[in-house]
């Protein structure tokens, strides 16, 4: 690991986030003649002019070679730039297709190490790995044994390059079935079930009564931020603002369009700061979760009880604007185009 720390030292602490990329290029060098690789003996090839074709000619930054033969190709940006930029991975990508080499470096404030498409059945160039230049990190210490002369052979390499072309394919199949689970052929799938397990103890009449008041829905845990990775939640109208009675709703309605203007102007009051992060974290992100809600409002006092106000019909509370399923939070549908007209009249005024 002290090998990977000085990496981390000669890469990223000893070198200024403005420093050009001519300097950051030389840091680079110094960094693999650490791992054993001597530019005097030109294993390091730097800015080596290649002759491609009859009339065109490429420069990588950096070749790494082994008795005159290219190993793999380094592509350098300085510390400022965003290696996110595709531009980056297009101009390593292409040196990579004409040396005719299955991986690549690219090196800025961090590294990136590519691969040929073609090896996991795609005509993209794939990222295989992102190791950020920590003190300690194990990625760090498996680069150190995968690129260092002293360890560097091609089989590793190859191994390497299997194992996380198995993990590509694998999260392409993961990422495949999550959006197919959430389909809704898979929550009429899941309420078919339930009627089959409610069958066993209650005649058909009654269970069919029950499950047509339910929906299945199916959410993914990277997105609301819950605990379960899967979890399902089963709403049922009855128990929702969507099925009070006509006067009910009207009611609500009419106190929104009478406090929600108020809040929008009078910041003070514990409603208006309590929608106003709401929406603000529904700029950010969707789903908002009751958590993350409860964290933006954290300085607010006995904000559980205020927040219980505004997603309830009832004849004392101030205005109904929220709704909650399992958690996830939205604005009240029947009042959530006036809730929104309001809000950019609010932004606009934030904005003169």
């Amino acid at each position: 690991m002290e090998k990977w720390n000085e990496l981390c030292f000669i890469l990223s602490e000893s070198v200024s986030i403005n420093a050009s990329e001519q300097i950051f290029e030389l840091k680079v060098i110094q960094a693999f003649e650490k791992l054993g690789w001597s530019h005097f003996k030109k294993e390091i090839s730097v800015r080596e002019s290649i002759q491609i074709g009859s009339s065109n000619r490429i420069t990588p930054d950096l070749i790494i070679k082994s008795n005159g033969a290219n190993l793999f190709v380094i592509e350098v940006k300085k510390l400022s730039i965003d290696l996110k930029n595709p531009d980056h991975q297009f101009q390593l990508s292409s040196y990579m297709r004409m040396l005719r080499l299955n991986f690549g470096i690219l090196i800025g404030n961090e590294i990136k190490i590519f691969i040929d498409g073609s090896l996991v059945g795609t005509n993209q160039f794939e990222l295989l790995e992102t190791i950020s230049f920590k003190k300690d990190n194990p990625q760090g210490l498996k680069f150190i044994n995968l690129f260092q002369k002293e360890t560097f052979s091609q089989a590793n390499i190859e191994k390497y390059i299997q194992e996380k072309i198995e993990t590509i394919k694998d999260n392409q199949v993961i990422d495949h079935l999550r959006k197919e689970i959430s389909t809704s052929e898979y929550c009429e799938f899941l309420k078919n079930k339930l009627k089959d397990k409610l069958l066993n103890d209650y005649n058909e009449n009654i269970v069919e009564k029950v499950l047509e008041d339910f929906k299945v829905k199916i959410y993914n845990s990277s997105q609301i931020q819950i605990e379960a990775q899967h979890t399902i939640y089963l709403q049922s109208p009855r128990n929702s603002s969507e099925n009070y009675d006509g006067t009910s709703k009207e009611m609500e309605l009419a106190k929104i369009y009478k406090k929600v203007p108020v809040w929008f102007n009078k910041l003070d009051q514990k409603n208006s700061q309590i929608l106003l992060n709401y929406l603000k974290l529904r700029a950010q992100k969707t789903p908002v979760t009751f958590f993350e809600l409860e964290k933006a409002c954290e300085r607010i006092e006995n904000f559980r009880s205020s927040y219980q106000a505004m997603k309830t019909i009832s004849e004392r509370n101030n205005a109904k604007v929220f709704d909650e399923v399992g958690k996830i939070i939205s604005l009240w549908e029947p009042g959530k185009d006036f809730v929104e007209k309001e809000y950019e009249k609010y932004l606009q005024r934030q904005n003169l």
